[in-house]
């Protein structure tokens, strides 16, 4: 059909068939990307990372990372609230980056799988590959841990016939997050310490274990930038001495990772390895093997120090009194810390990869109930009497 014959069908002036022929047509002024292309192509290489380690990253996670990404360049962005983008602009970027929708969508379909052999034995068969050739100090896990100076109940012997038995001491629930950090081999870093707080006074960080870095945030917990702190200048430091890879095992908090925390794992053949969702206490070994002696001790030294006249003048412990006793609780644990890291690496079935090790864990506790167990716990329907 020739382009009069066209016009004249279609009603179109031949003009704009030409014009359209050629390709000539004006371009629409289009609103630029709030990132450059190169801030694009990293956003996208980190969520290809965070998804090769394992990490169950959603949306919400992407969308911290970003913010905090943000805050740390000091930038802010007139279209997103708080600096936080909202859920068009990540659905504006998976187009821009199609490749990312199926490993988005497949991750978080892992994120919600239920924890059972399949996916025990998936991950052992991934460990096992992981690991392969790599010594045990170079092998790490690490999480942290709240430490109340609430010691808790304990069974305590009264007199026969005591009506209401208690023991008077102060009782409060602040707390203090503990980041702590152990290998294979049984060596652990000093651990790092976070107090809830505006400001970091330099009495809080005096006579604490040896090497121990301090902190603060105004919630009391690990965020991004208190996680990228904790692994630039204290663990990194580690890993730097030791060549060839190594592996460190963590769970999902995909939240935790930055763009300058892959890049430095890029650099020194650091890989990390997410937990199934929902299996620290089946997975992880510092959940298995050294959690509970530490908050026993721990619990046992702020008992006896409730009780103590300086325990009785303040109703909770001080901040600048926390890195004495947590040193304390450490020497005292100290003797069996290599055998006890040992053993949950092992119970974890990390080193050597062994699944019988964490499903022996999971069937005694019933990880995976069947269906009617539901029925057992609701009780049985009873007949409506007459």
């Amino acid at each position: 059909m020739s382009q009069k014959q066209a016009a004249d069908h279609y009603n179109i002036s031949r003009s704009t068939i030409k014009r359209r022929l050629k390709n000539d047509l004006p371009i629409k002024p289009r609103r630029p990307t709030v990132f450059t292309s190169d801030e694009e192509m990293a956003f996208a290489s980190l969520l290809d990372k965070v998804c090769d380690f394992g990490f169950p990253v959603d949306e919400l996670d992407f969308r911290y990372i970003v913010k905090c990404y943000l805050e740390k360049q000091g930038r802010s962005v007139e279209f997103f609230h708080n600096n936080h983008p909202g859920r068009d602009w990540v659905k504006l970027f998976m187009k821009r980056h199609p490749h990312l929708s199926i490993r988005f969508e497949n991750n978080i379909k892992r994120a919600r799988a239920a924890i059972d052999e399949t996916v025990i034995t998936q991950y052992v068969d991934n460990m096992s590959d992981l690991t392969k050739d790599v010594p045990p100090d170079r092998i790490y896990n690490y999480d942290e841990t709240c430490m109340s100076d609430d010691p808790g109940r304990c069974k305590i012997i009264f007199r026969r016939g005591c009506e209401y038995p208690e023991r008077v001491i102060n009782s409060t629930k602040s707390t203090v997050t503990v980041m702590l950090c152990g290998n294979e081999a049984g060596s652990s870093i000093p651990p790092y310490i976070i107090h809830k707080a505006e400001h970091l006074w330099t009495t809080w960080a005096e006579n604490g274990p040896m090497g121990t870095r301090y902190n603060r945030s105004k919630h009391g917990w690990i965020d991004l930038a208190i996680f990228e702190e904790w692994f630039t200048t204290h663990h990194l430091t580690v890993l730097k001495q030791q060549s060839g890879k190594k592996i460190v095992v963590r769970d999902n908090l995909s939240s935790h990772l930055s763009l300058n925390v892959v890049k430095l794992c890029e650099e020194n053949d650091i890989k990390f390895v997410c937990l199934p969702p929902n299996s620290s206490h089946l997975t992880q070994p510092l959940d298995i093997a050294y959690f509970r002696p530490l908050k026993a001790k721990w619990r046992d030294i702020m008992t006896k120090w409730k009780q103590s006249e300086a325990g009785k003048r303040v109703a909770s412990l001080p901040k600048d009194q926390f890195p004495m006793q947590l040193r304390t609780v450490l020497d005292e644990i100290q003797p069996s810390l290599s055998k006890n890291l040992k053993a949950g690496f092992k119970k974890a079935g990390i080193y050597p990869a062994n699944k019988d090790e964490i499903l022996s864990i999971a069937k005694t506790r019933q990880i995976s109930e069947p269906r009617s167990s539901w029925r057992c716990f609701l009780g049985s329907p009873q007949q409506k009497k007459t």
